[in-house]
């Protein structure tokens, strides 16, 4: 039997973040059967090309491929929890990506399944990432941070050390959190924002420092219907 690293990969979707993606998965060496989209488009990269729509995917046994989410966020994490948990769910696992320009510390950090670590991003000692969770391009999480499943820490992000981010918790490109912050499930931290104290869930937090906007509900968490 394969071991996970050996098998192909199909990547689901075929936007920007997808096309990252593809870039660090030739990089890392992996073999690309293709990727799906729900119409037909251009290739990612050069011989990863269009493969149909989700449903071609019931072409393939889940014990002989892995799958990559190639969904972005911007703002709600909800499309990328609902095609990570819509095809676990049928038994299907997602790949782990580390670009080659990563740092990584080898010291007591944890990475859950279907993480992704983009060029420039460093994760310090101490580390421990739930499934699914994206940490963008230059993104920093220094020592002893906890990012629940699902979230996404965009480009350019700073994390200071000991703080607690929960599941589904998009913080924005540039945004800094201080050292020892608490920032509840499904809350949003724009762009450039400076959080200085603790979020509560379901929370749009803006400004320098941040202030709360406005709850958010689980329909704002949603982004798109469910993969069929």
């Amino acid at each position: 039997m394969k071991s996970a690293d050996q098998l192909p990969v199909i990547i689901l979707g075929g936007g920007g973040h997808a096309r990252v993606l593809a870039d660090c998965l030739q990089l890392a060496g992996r073999r690309v059967l293709g990727f799906t989209a729900p119409e037909r488009q251009p290739d990612l990269a050069p011989g990863i090309a269009w493969l149909g729509d989700d449903t071609v995917l019931a072409g393939h046994d889940p014990a002989d491929v892995e799958l990559v989410n190639g969904i972005g966020s911007v703002g709600s994490t909800g499309k990328r929890r609902q095609v990570f948990t819509h095809w676990t769910g049928k038994a299907y696992r997602f790949a782990s990506l580390r670009h080659p320009a990563a740092l990584i510390s080898g010291l007591a950090v944890t990475l859950g399944h279907g993480s992704q670590l983009l060029a420039g991003s460093q994760v310090a000692p101490g580390v421990r990432l739930g499934d699914n969770v994206l940490i963008n391009s230059r993104a920093v999480l220094e020592h002893d941070c906890r990012v629940g499943d699902h979230s996404h820490i965009a480009t350019g992000a700073i994390v200071c050390g000991g703080c607690d981010i929960g599941s589904g918790v998009h913080i924005g490109a540039g945004a800094t959190l201080i050292q020892g912050i608490t920032i509840g499930n499904g809350a949003i931290i724009a762009a450039g924002s400076v959080v200085t104290t603790n979020v509560e869930p379901l929370t749009l937090i803006a400004g320098v420092p941040g202030r709360p906007k406005r709850a958010l509900n689980e329909q704002d968490l949603e982004g798109h219907q469910r993969p069929a």
